[in-house]
């Protein structure tokens, strides 16, 4: 026995029922492409309102607006994403679905044996059906867009440094080992040092340092003669620095002077006879090299190798009965090595 025809009917609907839910899942927009859905419906009042309540509600989620139109326009007239015409006959609902530009892409005819709702409802849907299928077509054209480049922080260009310049002042505390002569190769004493110098961006830099340091006490013994010196050193240097990472090379020549204290005491000869202390301004010739290491920014610590040029040949000799005696003569050249620490009080200023 054959089926009635609405039964047909539903039977064909049911079969579009998965079609319409995985359409409906995808939510693709067209890009570059007018947001509009025109509609041309010809049948009576109540078919053409049903099918625009329906059609609507399936447009929704593909974010396309839907416009009623008496006839549809060419598309040069009225551009647009799709274009869709449903005619009702005596027999049949027909439903047309084109693209835009006029292009014919699915056409359904539905027999009007079953009710007038379920009618327009089902025309509703095979007019989403169409435009669904356009929407996806019109996505997979479209180029995915280019995500923006990730630039890491490691990587990032980063803004060049600006080198310090400016004066920089600082003030430093060392031991310091000097030699007289022979007998006495290696004398320890101290000292201080102001050094100041101006930095630019270049790693070469001009710099002068002011030494003052204490040095001594060099002990000879001469017949019935005890016999000791110390001396006072003032020395301005200066010179040239080149830095190099944590590094710094420096290379100085100037002078200064010496103030020579002779102390002379005898427990056998009348001190009347003995000159007890004597104090003598002698001038030197200095020139020195040095390194120092920066464990910080504003602190170092530097080795420096000085020599001393005395332009005098000095002798201290003691005389006894006629008879004299050299007690203490120095070398002309004498070298001296410097164990320090520095740090800055003034530093230059970024600009």
């Amino acid at each position: 026995m054959r089926a009635p025809a609405w039964s047909r009917w539903l039977t064909d609907v049911t079969r579009l029922a998965p079609l319409v839910v995985l359409l409906v899942g995808v939510n693709v927009a067209a890009a570059e492409a007018p947001r509009l859905v025109l509609l041309e419906a010809v049948g009576s009042q109540s078919d053409v309102d049903s099918l625009k309540t329906s059609f609507e509600e399936w447009l929704r989620p593909m974010q396309l607006d839907l416009k009623m139109v008496s006839s549809l326009p060419t598309p040069e007239q009225q551009p647009s994403f799709a274009r869709v015409r449903v005619v009702w006959t005596d027999d049949f609902c027909i439903v047309e679905v084109f693209r835009g530009a006029g292009e014919l892409t699915r056409r359904k005819s539905l027999a009007r044996t079953a009710a007038p709702l379920l009618v327009s409802e089902s025309a509703a849907l095979i007019a989403q059906a169409g435009v669904q299928e356009l929407s996806i077509q019109e996505a997979k054209r479209q180029p995915l867009p280019t995500p923006p480049p990730v630039i890491s922080a490691d990587v990032r260009a980063k803004d060049p440094e600006v080198p310090a310049s400016g004066l920089q002042l600082g003030l430093a505390a060392f031991v310091q080992g000097r030699a007289y002569d022979a007998t006495a190769p290696f004398v320890f004493g101290g000292g201080a040092e102001l050094r100041g110098s101006v930095v630019g961006p270049s790693a070469w830099k001009p710099q002068a340092s002011l030494l003052f340091s204490y040095q001594g006490p060099v002990t000879r013994q001469a017949d019935f003669v005890n016999f000791q010196l110390q001396a006072l050193s003032l020395r301005l240097l200066p010179g040239i620095a080149r830095t190099a990472g944590p590094f710094e090379f420096e290379a100085g020549v100037g002078g200064g002077f010496d103030v020579l204290i002779a102390n002379t005491n005898s427990s056998d000869i009348p001190r009347e006879f003995v000159t007890r202390s004597r104090a003598d301004v002698a001038p030197f010739f200095s020139a020195a090299l040095s390194a120092r290491w920066h464990p910080s920014v504003s602190s170092a610590i530097f080795l420096r190798a000085l020599v001393d040029f005395d332009p005098a040949r000095r002798r201290y000799r003691s005389t006894i009965a006629g008879e004299t005696t050299t007690v203490l003569e120095p070398w002309d050249v004498r070298p001296a090595v410097q164990l320090g620490f520095s740090f800055d009080f003034i530093s230059p200023r970024t600009p």
